[in-house]
């Protein structure tokens, strides 16, 4: 491994077609018994912080018993709802390529650092065809933690492990259309490319610190040369 690239999924990748959003009230609603009084922004988020606050919002206390049955419910409710995913989403703009392309360089590793849990993580890839590179093993989810710079932690730790090497901070990669993933990866000292195919635009990723910002990952070889792969 002389490289490993950490990718979001929803909206860097690919689009759901606002499925997440519908499976994840319909296992909240099964768990909890209630609506949600409000949710945060869904973007950038991870399902174990969404959950996590709205909770908050019905006056109830964070209980990781529950919370470790909604993420379980979760998954069970993705799994349902594969087909939907499938037949409702697209995997956006030079998506397929870029990860095909890293996929042909020796020594990259691809990865996932995602609000999704693992389970969502594998189906949403595997429904456009993106799964193959990804080595889902050393990733991190978001059933793990709230706070999405502990998730690239997790994922590099992982695969340093796996790999039995250290990487330079700047060998490591963060790429995500928020401006919570370019925060995941500063607060780790690691490369953020963002794409703005989400709701940032060009301005908000620059202001948020990304190392380079990207309209979409149209363009491969602008991709590879801003991993340092070209």
């Amino acid at each position: 491994m002389e490289h490993l690239v950490l990718w979001d999924i929803d909206r860097t990748l690919i689009n759901a077609g606002g499925g997440g959003k519908a499976i994840f009230l319909s296992a909240y609603r099964e768990v909890v018994g209630a609506e949600p009084p409000s949710l945060p922004d869904f973007g950038g988020r991870t399902d174990h912080y969404i959950f996590t606050t709205a909770l908050t919002g019905h006056g109830r206390g964070v209980d990781d018993r529950l919370t470790a049955l909604f993420l379980d419910t979760l998954a069970a409710h993705t799994e349902a709802a594969r087909e939907q995913i499938r037949a409702n989403g697209v995997a956006l703009a030079g998506a397929a390529a870029a990860v095909a392309a890293l996929a042909e360089v020796p020594g990259v590793v691809q990865t996932v650092v995602t609000g999704n849990i693992r389970d969502a993580a594998r189906i949403k890839l595997a429904a456009f065809d993106l799964l193959g590179p990804m080595d889902l093993d050393i990733g991190g989810y978001g059933g793990e933690h709230p706070v999405r710079s502990v998730l690239v932690r997790l994922a590099r730790d992982r695969a340093e492990r796996k790999h039995g090497v250290a990487l330079p901070d700047h060998r490591v990669v963060v790429i995500g259309d928020t401006e919570h993933d370019v925060e995941g990866a500063l607060h780790n000292g690691v490369t953020a490319i963002a794409v703005a195919t989400g709701g940032a635009t060009v301005a908000q990723l620059h202001a948020a610190g990304a190392h380079t910002v990207l309209e979409s990952l149209a363009d491969t070889a602008a991709l590879l040369r801003a991993i340092g792969v070209a």
